[in-house]
């Protein structure tokens, strides 16, 4: 097997509040191997996007990472200095945010975006702004001359978000994070922005990592998922095993929610009761227990991930003993 191109090893974030610190990303370990097409999934608040800021060392005070190591092609970039770390993010590992708007400077046109996020890594401005506009082309931006001296304003939510993928591959990175890059678009320019990440991903043999609460959203993406709750993995698995047999009551549910077009009857979306524990809230055992209808004594001590089919679960109660 090959070494995986991102390692995390107990990865710990602690967030420092008035009543103490309280760790709201639990030790949590993964590999992603390179060419790979990885899906991260849960609820808001599950710890998702904290861990792949953590990736790119983009926690700021009152978050920190208290614990792990985070290797990148055996690298560990928790022990790079802030200096350092620059010229790996935009280089290396590049992140795509969920809401281009925020993302891009509004008072820069795009086009100087993409420039920047190349220039900032040694690329002399004339070439910088050859490659700026081969890749708006490469992102389907129309007439990339003149939507490079656009400002992000004059586009819109779909081009937005092609202008601000464009800067996260200027530098070519071996690593792609797309953080629910979807959210704020409509559902058919959604589809285009998947189409277009998934065959930039295959033409270039990149690794990506896509952070979402939505699996429907990841189906036809990714080659493995991993399902976090509550700052924890509750499991990882290829994607076929997670649709057709998940092991995590969590995971179960989640796909329950999902609604079915094949249903004219349109029945209510199925709910998970209850609601995510707070940063502050220690639950005793497995931190799902408290919404779980599968719970049983055993869960009052926290599982661990453990090997189950073609991935891993941590749960006590296996899916033949389910309600």
């Amino acid at each position: 097997m090959t070494e995986p191109l991102l390692q995390i090893e107990d990865l710990v974030v602690t967030l420092g509040a008035r009543t103490g610190d309280h760790d709201i990303v639990h030790g949590i370990s993964l590999r992603v191997q390179p060419g790979e097409t990885l899906g991260v999934v849960g609820e808001s608040g599950s710890g998702k996007t904290l861990t792949m800021l953590a990736v790119m060392r983009l926690l700021s005070p009152p978050l920190a990472m208290s614990r792990g190591s985070i290797r990148l092609e055996g690298e560990d970039l928790a022990a790079l200095s802030e200096s350092e770390m620059r010229g790996v993010r935009g280089r290396k590992v590049a992140m795509v945010y969920q809401d281009p708007m925020t993302s891009l400077n509004p008072l820069m046109r795009v086009g100087d975006q993409v420039i920047e996020a190349m220039t900032a890594h040694g690329v002399d401005d004339d070439e910088a702004r050859r490659r700026a506009l081969e890749t708006m082309a490469r992102v389907e931006l129309p007439d990339p001359e003149r939507t490079s001296r656009a400002y992000p304003h004059e586009l819109s939510g779909g081009m937005r978000q092609r202008a601000l993928i464009a800067t996260a591959l200027a530098n070519d990175p071996t690593l792609l994070i797309a953080d629910e890059p979807t959210t704020a678009l409509d559902v058919t320019i959604q589809r285009q922005i998947l189409a277009l990440v998934k065959h930039l991903s295959d033409e270039f043999h990149m690794t990506t990592v896509w952070v979402t609460h939505d699996l429907g959203v990841i189906a036809r993406l990714v080659d493995r998922v991993v399902v976090m709750y509550g700052g924890y993995i509750v499991e990882d698995a290829p994607v076929d095993q997670i649709f057709h047999a998940p092991q995590h009551p969590y995971t179960k549910r989640l796909l329950a929610s999902l609604p079915n077009p094949a249903d004219d009857s349109r029945p209510p979306l199925a709910q998970i009761p209850g609601r995510p524990p707070l940063p502050s809230e220690s639950i005793e055992g497995c931190p799902f227990r408290p919404r779980c209808q599968e719970a049983i004594e055993s869960c009052l001590t926290l599982p661990s991930l453990e090997p189950r089919l073609e991935g891993a679960v941590a749960c006590w109660v296996p899916p033949e003993r389910w309600g």
